[in-house]
C-alpha cells in the first residue's frame, strides 16, 4: 500500500524545514524534522510523530503531513486531561483554605 505522504506534495526533510516559519529570527534545522519523524513530540500522555516515507534510501514527508503534525501538537486540538479525584480534592482544599484566610481578615 502506498504511504499517504507519497500521494501528496512530497518534500525532503531539508525542504520541509525551510517551509516552517522562523521563530525568533532562527530557521528550523533539518535535524529537527528528522527528530519529529523519529522520536516525535510528547503531547500530554501521547507521542505525535511526523509522517514520512522512504524513497531510494532518502526519507521524505509532505506539506500536508506537516499540517497534520502541527494540528496534532497544537494545544487547542488536544482534549483536556481529566484530573484524578485526589488532585481535585487537593485543589478544592487549597482554594477553601485561601477563601477562609481571606474571610478571616474581613471579620
Amino acid at each position: 500500500m502506498l504511504p499517504l505522504v507519497l500521494s501528496e506534495t512530497v518534500l525532503t526533510f531539508a525542504e520541509a524545514a525551510a517551509t516552517v516559519p522562523a521563530v525568533g529570527g532562527k530557521s528550523t534545522p533539518a535535524k529537527t524534522v528528522y527528530t519529529w519523524a523519529d522520536v516525535g513530540l510528547r503531547v500530554g500522555r501521547a507521542r505525535v510523530k511526523l509522517e514520512c516515507a522512504k524513497i531510494g534510501g532518502k526519507r521524505v514527508t509532505s506539506r500536508e503531513a506537516l499540517g497534520r503534525f502541527f494540528s496534532a501538537i497544537s494545544a487547542k486540538d488536544q482534549p483536556q486531561i481529566e484530573r484524578t479525584p485526589a488532585a481535585r480534592r487537593k485543589e478544592v482544599d487549597r482554594k477553601r483554605a485561601a477563601l477562609e484566610s481571606r474571610w478571616a481578615n474581613v471579620r
